[in-house]
């Protein structure tokens, strides 16, 4: 441990009150920790005169541990499909999705007189609307990024779900529709397959290079289909746009959770086929073509779109073959971070040492450095390095995702990887230990949590949401579903490999 003692004095007749002394001390020490990562000057530009506030800083060494994440609650933006191999690991991890569909402002129908049936399938018997037809439908889903090979022949599933996930239930990882029962898989179901590159070779080079350009998977759902009520349809289009002119389905296409329920519960977008690539989809999309008459005797074509977007449900499953990570967890050199649901590092932070060496003493900031250890060895498919990490509580973490929480900068915090410091800086987690130590005070000869004084740290993705031309607020933490991992310097008793900082301050009397 490492102790630097600053005594600074300041002249009684500059301030009318305490108050005022102990702010301006704050306020100096505050700046002094968001402008140097050092505590080597310390107290040099207070103010002299009388002593009033005696200022010191000590150094903590952290023990650090790497912890199997487990199945994490998921909840992303988008979907993640493919089949991968983890080279540092030797695991192969894929990934499926399940999308529904929102109703969108560009669904609607035209009046189904203005829809364009051929004359030889039209019967005036029947109302107009029972015997529209789509021309075709297809389910597209839009690449936004890619990890691995991205020649690699991949193969994907569209599968139709028979009842939709619901928003009030928690879904983690591991949670498999197929295993669930929740597959339609009834004779006349839409199952669809589609085999697909990432670099997409039916364009040219140079089509692929244009700004208009847009890398997706088009998944044709244009084979014969067979609702729950037993009828029948030409495709999936046709089965979308009769529920929509059938007068017992109006209410079904209000919003997007009664079109859930009571038309599209949604789609299990799996992968069942090649390794080499996984593609993350931003988004999902079910077009429906169809013609329709314009002016009395114009044939036009139109199309209409539901969206698998944000603001509906989307949940990824993993599945990792002969997992090594627990012999990443025993690493003596190293701790890891791997997404998606791969490993965090946990921390044991020194309460009662940083308590008891200053007792009576404020903590007025506490700065925590994690480095980072290049790899050995990289190749075009190594997985990026975790962007954002969150630092929270362990007892916290499983109430933290369930409960969709954000971080508050008191007992959890964010920060971002730099590449200059080549690792992960908490600027000040002064008031997390203060928390912890009051907790442990509180609970005086009662038992404590054995992880009490522990924290995890999470990749995680954050949202932020521009409410001014210069400000933006956060309003979503998720965990990091993305191909991530790194290795952080492994802190234990005979090491300072990461080091907490911390500045008292001391009024006197």
């Amino acid at each position: 441990m490492k102790t630097l003692q600053t005594t600074t004095s300041i002249s009684m007749n500059l301030f009318k009150s305490k108050h005022i002394y102990i702010f301006s001390i704050l306020l100096n020490t505050l700046v002094l920790i968001s402008c140097d990562d050092t505590t080597d000057t310390i107290g040099t530009s207070l103010l002299a005169g009388t002593d009033i506030v005696n200022t010191s800083a000590e150094e903590f060494n952290i023990i650090s541990r790497s912890v199997p994440a487990g199945n994490v609650v998921s909840r992303t933006a988008g979907g993640y499909i493919g089949k991968i191999k983890d080279n540092e690991t030797g695991d192969y991890i894929t990934c499926s999705y399940m999308t529904q569909f929102r109703i969108m402002d560009s669904h609607q129908f035209p009046s189904a007189d203005t829809v364009y049936i051929e004359e030889s399938k039209y019967d005036p018997l029947k109302s107009r609307g029972s015997q529209v037809e789509a021309d075709s439908c297809s389910l597209v889903l839009y690449i936004a990024g890619a990890t691995g090979d991205s020649l690699a022949l991949m193969k994907v599933t569209a599968n139709e779900m028979q009842e939709p996930y619901e928003e009030s239930e928690t879904y983690t990882t591991d949670f498999n529709p197929e295993t669930e029962g929740m597959i339609r898989e009834k004779s006349g179901s839409m199952h669809s397959q589609m085999s697909y590159t990432i670099s997409n070779r039916n364009y040219s080079d140079t089509q692929r290079n244009s700004s208009s350009y847009v890398n997706k998977i088009n998944i044709s759902l244009n084979a014969p289909y067979t609702d729950r009520e037993g009828n029948t349809y030409n495709n999936y289009g046709t089965y979308l746009m009769r529920k929509y002119f059938d007068p017992a389905h109006a209410k079904s296409y209000q919003n997007s959770y009664t079109f859930a329920h009571d038309i599209c519960p949604g789609f299990y977008i799996k992968n069942t086929g090649g390794i080499g690539s996984i593609a993350y989809i931003d988004r999902a999309q079910i077009i429906v073509n169809f013609r329709g008459v314009i002016n009395g005797d114009s044939v036009v074509k139109f199309s209409s779109s539901f969206a698998g977007t944000e603001e509906v449900m989307q949940r990824s499953y993993i599945k990792k073959d002969n997992s090594k990570y627990e012999e990443l967890t025993n690493d003596a050199e190293a701790t890891y971070l791997k997404t998606p649901a791969g490993l965090f590092t946990e921390l044991t932070l020194p309460v009662e040492e940083i308590m008891s060496a200053h007792t009576g003493d404020t903590i007025n900031a506490a700065h925590l450095f994690i480095p980072r250890i290049n790899n050995d060895s990289s190749n075009d498919y190594s997985f990026s390095i975790p962007q954002t990490l969150l630092l929270i509580p362990t007892d916290s973490v499983e109430t933290f995702f369930k409960n969709k929480q954000i971080a508050d900068y008191r007992t959890t915090y964010l920060t971002n990887y730099s590449s200059q410091t080549n690792g992960y800086t908490f600027g000040n987690i002064s008031l997390l230990i203060s928390k912890l130590n009051s907790i442990k005070e509180q609970r005086k000869g009662e038992a404590l949590s054995e992880n009490w004084n522990k924290v995890m740290l999470i990749p995680v993705s954050a949202t932020y949401t521009t409410v001014s031309s210069s400000t933006s607020i956060l309003t979503k933490v998720t965990h990091d579903m993305s191909f991530t991992s790194t290795k952080l310097k492994k802190g234990t008793d005979g090491t300072d490999n990461i080091k907490l900082s911390v500045i008292y301050s001391k009024f006197n009397k």
